[in-house]
């Protein structure tokens, strides 16, 4: 039996006092906590964090730490991460000159974010991602730690028979490359629109090939006439509703460029081919070279024409992605963060606890 100490970490989003772990970027904060949790005991709001994410205790209100910690995060609240003793780390998103001053380390999801914030001198008005978040005099005086996205460990479970039924109804049968998400004129890749056309085009008397859509459309977003309107998916049915699409599309925005994508790492936990825009984050995450990426128009139309019309395509891509997810599941990224946070003197050696 082992007699390692573990460290305990105080996290804190926002100003919410419990979590609710199906919600915007309360998803993405709760699969950085359980990757902590594999090598820490994690207290959201001074309450532990059990293993299934949720709290020991269910509070009310904020609580300000009732014991020492080895390490505090907390994202997105000043008045709380000005009051709290060091070491302390936040995200480096949104800017927030009070809490960068005194952050011991900024955090970051991709190596493509850190290496843009640790190299670049001051901010590029000709950057679209570092001008949109960042005022243009700021310049990097703390260190930058990678802590990379993590899968939920809900899309690494078996998916029934039954349910698989239940995703294929919910898109109609159909050859369905999903969108899921912020439906916007700035998130849908239009590039993968026109190919989804021309495969429809092609496709003729066959089985119908359609692009589905989950989430919040925005008014006036372009998508493709014909396309599905799945409405709001509970969180716990998007493994059944990915693993019954053709592939996933991902973002062409800006941000894509350089925050990852916890919708990429959704997709290649259940094996489900991802197409995409290559940029370096996507390269990142599944690799340079990931046969769904895609460098021109025409790229694109060859891969969405050939996962509609030969199955042995998307078996390959399934094959590759199942692969790869060992790298992003929950104990993976926990060795990484400890890691990072050890390298940069955070967290002391586990072998000198």
């Amino acid at each position: 039996m082992s007699n390692t100490i573990r460290p305990r970490i105080f996290v804190q989003f926002l100003d919410k006092p419990s979590i609710d772990p199906t919600r915007g970027d309360m998803i993405n904060e709760l699969r950085f906590y359980k990757a902590l949790m594999t090598f820490a005991d994690v207290y959201y709001n001074d309450h532990l964090l059990l293993a299934d994410g949720t709290l020991e205790t269910v509070p009310d209100r904020l609580h300000p730490p009732s014991r020492d910690y080895d390490l505090y995060y907390v994202r997105a609240n000043a008045e709380l991460f000005k009051s709290l003793p060091h070491p302390k780390v936040t995200l480096a998103l949104p800017y927030d000159a009070e809490m960068f001053a005194i952050a011991d380390a900024l955090i970051v999801t991709t190596q493509v974010w850190e290496d843009l914030l640790t190299t670049q001198s001051g901010v590029s008005k000709n950057n679209p991602f570092m001008s949109k978040w960042y005022p243009r005099t700021w310049s990097v005086s703390t260190k930058v730690i990678n802590i990379r996205q993590s899968i939920d460990e809900l899309f690494l479970r078996d998916i029934p028979a039954q349910d698989r039924f239940e995703g294929r109804a919910m898109t109609t049968g159909a050859q369905v490359f999903g969108f899921f998400g912020r439906v916007t004129e700035e998130t849908i890749p239009q590039t993968l629109m026109t190919s989804i056309q021309r495969a429809q085009d092609r496709a003729e008397g066959s089985r119908p090939v359609l692009c589905g859509f989950a989430g919040h459309i925005q008014n006036g977003a372009p998508i493709p006439v014909g396309s599905l309107d799945l409405g709001k998916v509970p969180y716990t049915k998007m493994p059944v509703l990915l693993s019954a699409c053709l592939a996933t599309l991902g973002q062409e925005c800006a941000d894509s460029s350089y925050l990852g994508s916890g919708k990429i790492l959704d997709s290649m936990a259940v094996g489900t081919p991802v197409v995409s825009q290559r940029n370096l984050v996507r390269e990142e995450q599944l690799g340079a070279e990931y046969p769904g990426l895609f460098d021109t128009q025409e790229d694109a139309d060859e891969i969405v024409w050939r996962l509609c019309s030969d199955p042995s395509f998307g078996v390959e891509l399934s094959d590759y992605l199942l692969e790869r997810r060992s790298m992003f599941t929950p104990k993976a990224n926990g060795a990484f963060i400890r890691n990072a946070l050890e390298t940069a003197q955070l967290l002391p050696l586990q072998e000198n606890r």
